[in-house]
């Protein structure tokens, strides 16, 4: 995937924006076959993958596969976008069966809400103390759910074979996911017929709740901006492997 330094995308992408946005189940996205990604946040090794946009999100997308995973690289270049994707947080769900259900996914990155930044200041923690915890939490944690044999919870993004690694270099943010087969489907089902599901939801900003009666953030153009930053958007797209 070559690299995009503004928003101004080229003609090519904008057709595969329309292509992205028309996608169902009778048009799957074929995954590019790449056996030689490295899970660090780059994307120089997704070059031979097809990126496509999502207009509503703001994010491009990639997804490839090998003989024993499937991967999905997440970018954003727009600064609303890059801004949700790191104080938001990004999930990444996935279906064997081709529905749209949220049942096996990950999320990362992993922000701390409004309120755990609060209770780190009030301790009278460092700015460096309060952005080391932040770090680590949002940056080096994932959060998993729904896979065989793996309990729901936290777990650093180099514990598992699971496995996701963010980046935030050459005004650009990139997220790379690799999920392992066997984590969420059959064997009977990893084959180049089957239509797999994979949901992307880029969560809005977490806003503070003073007393549980909200906060107002200026007037006017402030808060529809607020308003917009707290918004989430997700959608599926529907991949077949190559083999």
């Amino acid at each position: 995937m070559k690299k995009i330094k503004n928003v101004l995308l080229p003609v090519s992408i904008y057709i595969l924006c329309f292509t992205a946005a028309a996608q169902t189940e009778k048009e799957p996205l074929k995954a590019e076959f790449i056996k030689n990604i490295v899970i660090d946040g780059e994307d120089s090794d997704w070059e031979s993958a097809i990126a496509l946009f999502d207009e509503s999100s703001g994010l491009m997308y990639s997804i490839a596969n090998d003989d024993e995973n499937i991967y999905i690289l997440v970018k954003a270049t727009a600064e609303s976008a890059m801004t949700k994707f790191v104080m938001g947080g990004v999930e990444v769900w996935i279906s064997a069966d081709g529905k749209d259900k949220r049942k096996t996914g990950i999320k990362y990155p992993v922000p701390l809400s409004m309120e755990e930044r609060f209770r780190s200041m009030n301790r009278n923690a460092t700015r460096e103390d309060v952005q080391r915890q932040e770090n680590e939490r949002t940056y080096k944690t994932m959060e998993l759910r729904g896979f065989e044999n793996i309990k729901d919870n936290t777990y650093k993004v180099d514990e598992l074979d699971i496995r996701a690694e963010y980046s935030g270099k050459n005004d650009n943010t990139v997220a790379e996911y690799k999920i392992p087969f066997n984590t969420f489907c059959k064997q009977e089902q990893i084959n180049s017929e089957n239509i797999f599901a994979v949901g992307i939801v880029l969560n809005g900003m977490q806003m503070p709740n003073f007393g549980g009666g909200g906060q107002r953030f200026g007037d006017g153009q402030m808060q529809r901006q607020m308003r917009e930053m707290s918004k989430s958007h997700s959608f599926w797209i529907y991949t077949q492997l190559t083999k």
